[in-house]
């Protein structure tokens, strides 16, 4: 069914490798047909929409677009507004006085979850429009899609930082924690074992939130690995959820509070009192969501691809959907998009099966091997060489037609 008029793009929540893979996606195919008169692209997200601070897309330089598709970071910049029923009644103020008939918005759980409220809000209203959701996150935890674009070339970053520092570690003979993102869900720390061709390879141990652990087990297990091994390397989430013994709870206490940000620290400072060698500790920090140099061509396809799928569904007539990757075989390694309603992904989490865990919890099975190597390893994207040099969208702003928007706290 044909509808004609602008369309708006944002994006949400934490950057990735290729969050501009999706869209220049979206860009490149609005372009294509003439149902969409002027793309909008919000700046900083839903913050963009409330202020009316829009560009317009199809005014910047061609070659600009393209280039954005290897860029790491959001370039219309994000956000992680969560909406109030004033800010909704206010999109849908701007969507009207800008004649916005198309709405998608690239981002995880709660990006996916203001989109649901934007598509119900307009299914409600006298404002025809289609809203369509794309998929990006780096922690892998949107629900019904297999994987979800970003989580690959982060994961790729994870398990070769893994490798580069489990080699000092082995030249010293020591310990070493490498923190990982991962709050709730334990996807990318599991896939730094990707990365484990061989038994004295790291890691050699792998603690991920779904499973809770004790310290002293993770103690005997870096014992165990040292004296096998002459070195010991731990990949932890940052979300490492600890059981309390009476031993030690006070030190769990205190481990608790310093967690999201702190763990490895705080758990090399346990192991190396507990196993007697000397524990470094390193957290890979905003580099696993930026780190241009490790993206993957199978996550770089996928996020395009859903940046491009979600234009041409939109103009076909579909609304209120998230694209989907869904995978046909592991090897070789198959794929096709797919769509899910809205409300199926919005505000909800896909946690690693505890299956795919082993039963000491302290590594994940060839399942999830299976499941996460053809993510991360695929042909490299070829990319400018020496140090890079991004480019940077012109802006040319859209004038405001609504008065100042005064958000209430």
């Amino acid at each position: 069914m044909s509808l004609k008029g602008n369309a708006l793009i944002g994006q949400s929540g934490g950057p990735t490798i290729v969050i501009n893979a999706s869209l220049v996606g979206a860009v490149q195919e609005a372009q294509k047909t003439d149902s969409i008169d002027r793309f909008f692209g919000g700046i900083h997200g839903l913050d963009g929409v409330l202020n009316e601070k829009f560009i317009d897309l199809f005014r910047e330089d061609d070659n600009v677009i393209d280039a954005l598709k290897t860029t790491p970071s959001a370039a219309l910049g994000s956000s992680r507004l969560k909406p109030k029923e004033a800010d909704l009644e206010r999109v849908l103020q701007v969507f009207k006085a800008h004649n916005i008939r198309y709405f998608f918005y690239i981002g995880g759980n709660d990006s996916q979850l203001t989109c649901h409220k934007i598509s119900e809000l307009a299914a409600g209203s006298d404002w025809e429009m289609r809203v369509m959701g794309i998929p990006k996150t780096i922690d892998n935890d949107l629900p019904i899609t297999d994987t979800c674009p970003g989580f690959g070339s982060a994961a790729r970053y994870a398990a070769a930082a893994v490798q580069y520092a489990s080699k000092d570690a082995e030249a010293f003979g020591n310990g070493e924690v490498i923190e990982i993102m991962g709050r709730h869900a334990g996807w990318m720390t599991g896939a730094a074992q990707v990365g484990r061709l061989d038994d004295y390879m790291a890691p050699h141990l792998v603690y991920l939130p779904e499973v809770a652990v004790d310290i002293d087990d993770i103690a005997n297990d870096a014992k165990a690995a040292f004296k096998k091994h002459g070195y010991v390397v731990v990949a932890v989430s940052e979300g490492l959820e600890l059981t309390k013994s009476a031993e030690d709870e006070a030190k769990l206490d205190e481990f608790g509070h310093a967690r999201l940000g702190g763990v490895a620290k705080a758990l090399a400072g346990m192991l190396e009192e507990k196993v007697g060698v000397r524990f470094r500790h390193d957290t890979l920090g905003n580099l696993q969501r930026c780190f241009a140099a490790s993206v993957s061509e199978t996550d770089f396809n996928q996020a395009y691809a859903v940046g491009q799928q979600a234009v041409k569904l939109a103009v076909e007539g579909e609304t209120g959907y998230m694209i989907t990757i869904d995978r046909e075989s592991d090897e070789p390694y198959a794929w096709h998009l797919g769509m899910t309603e809205l409300m199926n992904v919005a505000d909800k989490t896909k946690y690693v099966p505890r299956d795919w865990v082993n039963e000491a919890g302290n590594g994940v099975t060839e399942e999830f091997i299976r499941y996460a190597k053809p993510l991360i390893q695929g042909r490299e994207v070829a990319l400018p060489t020496g140090i890079p040099a991004f480019p940077r969208l012109q802006k040319h702003f859209i004038e405001p037609k609504l008065p100042e928007y005064v958000r209430t706290k």
